[in-house]
């Protein structure tokens, strides 16, 4: 099983030489969420700079209302208007960086003079039609940019939200197994479950059936793992859960990235013919999983994958992968499990190292 650690907690607020150019611009501005409590905030792992921020929780179809105050710091000062935006950009960087805007909506106020604190209300209606997401090389970030008309150079700040959605069709026709009375306890194998054969010659035959192909976040595998032929050394078996992540560039999606989110020893030794493994994976303990995301913005995927890996005892390794399905039930509007460090990453790039 692979281990993580929990990520430093980014500092909030702008850098010392944030606020140092803000008192040299005479200006400073502050953002306020209606409705969005401090302690309400959830937390979001940062892959690139290996800290975790808190951020507000917004749902695709819920309003973003809050204000900007502007809060000079002198008797008096004159801007030359203001612009609060709402944004949504997707951002992919497999082999050049390609940035897309999906949303924008604005709100400009007239230049003015102010001799203190002023407030300066949003409201933004638009549907948000992706989630937030940060991979590898794709992220989709939510943000409220606000900027100060100067003669020189214009003010500016921005403020991230966090955008979740749920499925409602698939909440609605999935049964949900979790809340089962023997939901720890039985395996059933019916008409939703799905068998995958691995061979290696004449000299190894595994069937791997789990119970169905669509789970929700919390949800847990299923299924067992047959010998039929077994007449190779085998050292040690492992079942895991890989993340792809698919670019698209150049109307290919040829580039992606694997990850290898989470994954179990399920076996030790050499089986026999006929041996069965019973196999049960929770996913609500795998670090940063999300739903399945097809085509974002024309610009990336991510789909999800069973992976049995036998390994012999001279290190031979056989494997198949099987996609699965994820989706984000009804009620699980607050599930990021962001609690961990990236997980490993299988490809030609490095991991993030951890923090010192």
């Amino acid at each position: 099983m692979l281990q993580h650690e929990r990520l430093p907690e980014k500092q909030s607020g702008p850098s010392f030489f944030g606020k140092l150019l803000r008192k040299v611009d005479g200006c400073d501005l502050s953002f306020e969420f209606d409705h969005k409590e401090e302690s309400e905030k959830i937390a979001v792992d940062d892959l690139y700079n290996n800290v975790r921020e808190q951020l507000h929780l917004y749902q695709g179809n819920e309003p973003v209302t809050g204000r900007v105050t502007l809060l000079p710091s002198g008797a008096s000062y004159r801007h030359l208007g203001v612009t609060i935006q709402l944004i949504g950009m997707v951002k992919t960087v497999a082999v050049d960086e390609n940035n897309v805007r999906f949303l924008s909506q604005e709100i400009k106020f007239e230049p003015d003079t102010i001799n203190g604190p002023t407030p300066l209300n949003f409201s933004f209606a638009a549907v948000k039609p992706y989630e937030s997401y940060r991979g590898i090389n794709a992220s989709v970030a939510y943000y409220v940019r606000a900027s100060v008309g100067r003669t020189v150079k214009n003010i500016t700040g921005k403020q991230e939200i966090w955008v979740t959605g749920v499925d409602e069709e698939q909440s609605e026709k999935q049964a949900n197994a979790s809340a089962h009375r023997s939901y720890f306890r039985e395996t059933v194998f019916g008409s939703q479950s799905i068998a995958m054969d691995v061979g290696v010659d004449d000299r190894l035959h595994i069937e791997f059936r789990y119970d169905k192909g669509i789970f929700h976040l919390q949800e847990r595998v299923m299924g067992k793992v047959t010998f039929k032929v077994a007449d190779l050394d085998i050292q040690y078996g492992e079942i895991g859960v890989v993340r792809k992540e698919f670019i698209n560039y150049n109307n290919s999606k040829d580039h992606f990235e694997t990850e290898v989110l989470q994954k179990f020893e399920v076996m030790d030794g050499t089986p026999i013919v006929g041996e069965i493994i019973p196999i049960r994976l929770y996913l609500y303990s795998i670090p940063r999983l999300t739903p399945t995301y097809n085509n974002i913005a024309n610009a990336f995927s991510v789909k999800y994958y069973l992976n049995l890996i036998l390994v012999t005892s001279a290190g031979k390794r056989y494997f198949k992968q099987q996609e699965i399905t994820l989706y984000r039930r009804v009620g699980q509007e607050r599930l990021t499990a962001n609690f961990d460090l990236p997980a490993m990453r299988i490809n030609n790039s490095v991991a993030p190292p951890p923090p010192q």
